[in-house]
């Protein structure tokens, strides 16, 4: 019986970059345990540690010793390898020579593509120490790094220069080479405040000769540090104002956070409160805080690397830093506010705003006239007043004024919220001022959705702007790659059509913002309009990467994620023949159809209006599919009874269906699968010997799924 073993492995470099820290400790664990178990070695725990110099792995539950296990090796194709006489071609001979075996050792197997021979290879277990060498030197070069690195003469790759290789099985120091460096048992302590190299005895005494070096390696230790030192300011009657994100920030720019308060000059609060949070969480990484009303006060909270007994010349330092970055915001602010609105409005057309696509003003102005359009589309339908269609026309036209000034060229966080202030401090309505900050939202998942009439519809033009264009030149997401944002850019504008139930299709904004391109970059032929026409049934079985399709990705994300309905009842609604419906719709047919499921015969259901579908499909050379539906031509009850329960339906089921109560009409449409069954027991459909009646029960057929197929496909429905 062997006894299970600990291995610690720790990669130590230079500074690594926060964002980098995390993802890189995850992988690390997750890659060393698919190795392990790859092998046959099955840890029992895997834990990881990082800091801003150091990524390391634990891994418990090892054995000292592989067990020894049987290779199965595929081999050639029967047919080659064994003549007709049943003796073995020099095929199968080499074959089994190469794994060191007679061709009397070979074994066959029937597969999918045929008979096949095989080995069965008995493999010794291997020392783990030794696998774990192998396992280990790979990790190096696994880790996801958005960019890396080489230094000096060597080709390795990281985000930063090694420094050191820490590698332990037990007590026993294993041998993994990279970038010039051999692993042992040593680390090192914090930068500032340990004594240099630390021995590290086993993998149980990693974490503690660590602390006692003034390094934390848990980043969940280190977190719950900082959020101690809140908690004690919050007695001190202090208050940060607590960001997970930048918390998680500061753990991985520090190995021993140490808590920091400084002031700055009162006078600085009469800046924005948006300015001054941008320039201490974004520029400087410090946290603001509050007073007990929630007013931002000239205090501010850092978080040092290094505890000094004391603490005045730091947090001097910090204070001078900010003050430098303030009194630049001051500047910028009381620059801009020098010129009108229109100054800058003129500079964006000085402004390119993607090389193809013209200047700033140009996408302005495609801005409002996708704008201007969708609010005709609203008033059409009496959603918003004439006085709205104004407001929104001068919102859209100051949308992006803001993108031209100092402060933004300087702060680029802060576009929108400055075009806010800007424009209230030179008189423009604070519904019409706060649409300029609110039109970019959603900015990410879960950010709130703007909160107007006005602000929607400017927030859609602007997206879908972005889209279109984008699309025009040939700038389409492809795998993960997605610069310019537009899949967040769809998700934004299918949340705010749906949870602002607002009444237009994804194709009647397609189209706006397709229309509204320059000439030479307009849709016609390669692209087409999204409308009706152009693009029969836009939901339906559409492949490629085409727009729709990248919507339709993109409502079934949402639908799935965000609403948690089941793939198969999206797919059924998604595409039927239900282009012509508003998300909100959709979404109600979706969940419509999910109540309809639970039926206790929906399965039946399912395979009864399915059948119904697809009795013509492939059919179109033996008979009209067009043909129109004539009474005269019915002989069977069967048929008489299915055309009354379709008439008797389709009388309760639309008005149903006007009033968007989509689980009362698929409820009534489907008290009609009796009737098509009986159809189906008694008639016979595809009679080629009777033209007439054959076409006129396909006719019937075709009437009877069009009550259904304007809201689900049952064929995509999963049992």
């Amino acid at each position: 019986m062997t006894t299970a073993k600990k291995l610690l492995f720790e990669i130590l470099s230079e500074e690594i970059p926060a964002g980098y820290i995390q993802p890189a400790a995850d992988a690390l664990a997750e890659f060393v345990q698919k190795k392990f178990e790859a092998v046959g070695l099955k840890p029992t725990a895997t834990a990881s540690f990082a800091t801003p110099r150091r990524i390391a792995v634990v891994v418990s539950g090892l054995p000292d010793k592989q067990e020894a296990r049987t290779k199965k090796v595929s081999g050639p194709p029967k047919k080659s390898a064994v003549a007709p006489d049943g003796s073995f071609t020099p095929v199968a001979v080499g074959f089994a020579a190469k794994h060191g075996k007679k061709a009397e050792d070979l074994q066959s197997e029937t597969t999918p593509k045929g008979e096949y021979l095989f080995l069965n290879i008995e493999e010794p277990g291997r020392e783990t120490a030794r696998v774990a060498e192998e396992i280990l030197k790979e990790a190096i070069t696994s880790l996801p790094f958005k960019k890396t690195m080489r230094w000096g003469n060597g080709d390795l790759r990281y985000a930063r220069p090694l420094r050191s290789i820490l590698a332990l099985f037990g007590t026993e120091t294993l041998n993994v080479t990279a970038g010039g460096l051999k692993s042992g048992n040593t680390t090192a302590g914090h930068r500032f405040m340990s004594e240099g190299v630390i021995t590290v005895v086993s993998p149980d005494d990693y974490e503690s000769s660590l602390e006692k070096a003034h390094v934390t390696a848990d980043p969940k230790k280190r977190k719950a540090l900082v959020e101690k030192q809140f908690d004690d300011m919050g007695r001190d009657g202090i208050a940060p104002v607590r960001d997970d994100g930048l918390i998680d920030e500061v753990c991985n720019l520090t190995e021993s956070p140490v808590a920091v308060v400084g002031s700055f000059k009162e006078s600085y609060l009469d800046l924005p409160r948006e300015l001054l949070v941008t320039v201490m969480k974004h520029h400087q990484r410090y946290f603001p805080a509050e007073s007990p009303d929630g007013r931002i006060t000239n205090k501010f909270v850092a978080f040092s690397n290094t505890a000094c007994p004391d603490m005045t010349n730091v947090r001097k330092g910090y204070e001078r830093v900010l003050t430098a970055r303030l009194s630049d915001a001051r500047f910028f602010f009381d620059e801009d506010r020098k010129h009108p609105l229109e100054h800058f409005q003129q500079k964006l057309a000085g402004v390119t705003y993607m090389k193809g696509l013209g200047s700033l003003a140009d996408k302005v102005s495609r801005i409002r006239k996708i704008s201007e359009g969708l609010a005709r589309l609203l008033k059409k339908e009496n959603t918003i007043d004439a006085q709205t269609v104004l407001d929104v026309e001068t919102s859209a036209d100051l949308c992006k004024f803001d993108l031209a000034t100092q402060m933004v060229f300087e702060f680029p966080e802060l576009q929108g919220i400055m075009g806010r202030e800007y424009a209230k401090a030179k008189g423009v309505d604070g519904r019409l001022a706060e649409a300029i900050d609110q039109h970019y939202r959603p900015r990410f998942a879960g950010d709130a959705l703007p909160g107007s009439a006005v602000a929607s519809i400017v927030a859609l033009a602007d997206k879908i702007d972005a889209i279109c264009a984008c699309w025009a030149i040939d700038l389409i997401p492809t795998g993960s790659e997605d610069p310019y944002s537009l899949r967040r850019h769809a998700l934004g504008i299918i949340r705010i059509l749906l949870e602002n139930g607002m009444p237009i299709t994804i194709a009647e904004l397609a189209d706006t913002g397709n229309i509204n391109l320059p000439d030479d970059l307009r849709p016609e032929g390669r692209y087409k309009t999204w409308s009706k026409e152009a693009i029969k049934g836009n939901f339906k079985a559409i492949k490629g990467k085409g727009m729709p399709n990248f919507f339709i990705e993109r409502i079934k994300y949402e639908f799935k994620t965000r609403r948690n309905l089941d793939y198969d009842v999206i797919d059924a609604v998604l595409f039927a023949d239900t282009d012509h419906y508003y998300l909100t719709d959709l979404l109600n047919i979706c969940e419509a159809l999910t109540e309809v499921k639970k039926l206790p015969y929906a399965q039946d259901l399912a395979i009864t209006f399915r059948r119904a579908a697809n009795i013509t499909k492939g059919k179109e050379k033996l008979a009209d599919v067009n043909a129109v539906l004539n009474e005269k031509f019915f002989q069977e009850n069967a048929e008489k009874d299915l055309y009354n329960a379709y008439l008797e339906k389709e009388r309760v089921a639309t008005p149903l269906k006007r009033k968007a109560d989509y689980r009362g009409a698929l409820k009534e449409i489907a008290e009609m699968r009796t009737y098509i069954d009986k159809f189906f027991d008694s008639v016979m459909v595809m009679d080629a010997g009777k033209p007439e009646l054959m076409n006129n029960r396909i006719a019937l057929l075709r009437t009877v799924t069009g009550l259904f197929g304007d809201m689900a496909d049952f064929s995509k429905l999963v049992f």
